[in-house]
């Protein structure tokens, strides 16, 4: 089973001490999908933080299938106190997510800015303060 790696398409990612890195190799794709340097016009994304992965969660979470990521600070601002101000985060944290939408593979993709699941409007609380993204 492959490790998330520390760098997508020129994004540095890194990691919560309590992340074990080990996924399914379909949630690295849907990382390189939707975490790009340009992924927002006009607005640069050098550096990601992977709250949780495979961790801290029970089944039937996605996290315990390897199948999901949490995403909670972009360019090293928690996106709690970055994304309310606008701006680049929020940008960014939009693009991300309407970017993801495009994966083929996504299941779970909440967010401050959308609460999918298959495509579809979900109901779930949380969520405000990361990016939660998982594939099938």
């Amino acid at each position: 089973m492959p490790n998330i790696p520390t760098s997508i398409n020129g994004v540095t990612v890194e990691f919560a001490s309590t992340v074990n890195k080990e996924v399914e190799q379909v949630m690295i794709n849907g990382l390189k999908h939707c975490i790009k340097t340009n992924i927002a016009s006009g607005h640069t994304l050098n550096k990601i933080y992977i709250s949780s992965a495979y961790d801290s969660h029970t089944l039937p979470s996605r996290h315990m299938q390897k199948k999901a990521v949490d995403i909670s600070r972009i360019n090293g601002t928690k996106m709690a106190v970055g994304y309310p101000q606008g701006g680049a985060i929020k940008a960014i944290v939009d693009a991300i997510q309407d970017e993801f939408e495009g994966f083929a593979n996504r299941r779970e993709n909440y967010g401050p800015h959308l609460k999918k699941k298959l495509g579809q409007n979900w109901t779930i609380s949380g969520h405000n303060d990361h990016i939660h993204l998982s594939v099938n």
